[in-house]
């Protein structure tokens, strides 16, 4: 198996390499990984500027660009010439659950991997600093891969979020997407009379309470797996308003 690994905490997070270590032992690791931190960045995908890309060994290059440039450089940048089985985004600090999957430059990076056709896995935890136990976190990772492997056949994309302490888990729940409720403030300073600095100092954040969400999984010490799909569209509205005649004309 050959799988391209990315996050969006950079190369020298340790939930990378800590994940890299542990699935070297099921196939060959390709990482492309940002020169630091782009989370929050979603699918931004650098357009007619120069992306430098660094070599730190034949399997592993540092990208000065997005989590999304890290995969799409490394399916059609010509450095990989073997084909790849699976992708993999992670592990990120911090969970991605709920509407979070459309901001999250972990999210963004599977979703990526995704449209152009492979398997691929977002991987996030509730731990939020580089002293996780990343280590179980990833041994979890890679036994759900070799447990699944009829599932990687066909393109897919799951977003999973595992609970800390990551030793304590009580299972797995396959979920639906939860609502999450962001309250964000911003820290702002005067430059002069008409500019401004603004700091998004952060965020408190809440979510709907509802049945079978991958919020619930979560807060009950399950990791929640979450199928994700391409089709945004409202069929409720569609089905509501599409009127095929509207469109036709007359002689």
């Amino acid at each position: 198996m050959n799988i391209l690994l990315t996050n969006d905490d950079g190369i020298d997070f340790p939930g990378l390499s800590i994940l890299r270590e542990e699935l070297q032992s099921i196939g060959k690791v390709f990482v492309f990984a940002p020169t630091r931190e782009k989370s929050g960045t979603s699918q931004a995908l650098s357009i007619f500027d120069d992306v430098y890309v660094q070599p730190l060994d034949k399997n592993t290059f540092i990208v000065n660009g997005y989590p999304v440039d890290c995969i799409n450089i490394g399916l059609h940048g010509g450095l990989i010439h073997e084909p790849v089985d699976i992708i993999v985004s992670g592990i990120n600090k911090g969970v991605n659950m709920g509407d979070d999957i459309y901001y999250s430059g972990t999210v963004g990076a599977a979703r990526h991997g995704f449209i152009h056709g492979y398997p691929s896995l977002a991987v996030s935890c509730g731990y939020l600093d580089e002293n996780g136990d990343y280590a179980s976190v990833s041994k979890f990772v890679k036994s759900f891969i070799e447990e699944n492997a009829s599932l990687f056949k066909k393109p897919v994309l799951l977003n999973i979020n595992h609970p800390v302490p990551a030793k304590n888990v009580s299972g797995i729940k396959w979920t639906k997407l939860g609502r999450r409720i962001y309250r964000d403030t911003y820290k702002k300073t005067r430059i002069n009379k008409q500019e401004y600095y603004f700091n998004l100092g952060g965020s408190e954040l809440s979510h709907k309470e509802e049945k079978g969400t991958d919020f619930e999984a979560y807060e009950n010490n399950y990791v929640s797996i979450t199928p994700l799909k391409r089709d945004a569209t409202d069929y409720e509205i569609f089905d509501k308003e599409y009127k095929p005649d509207r469109f036709k004309t007359g002689n």
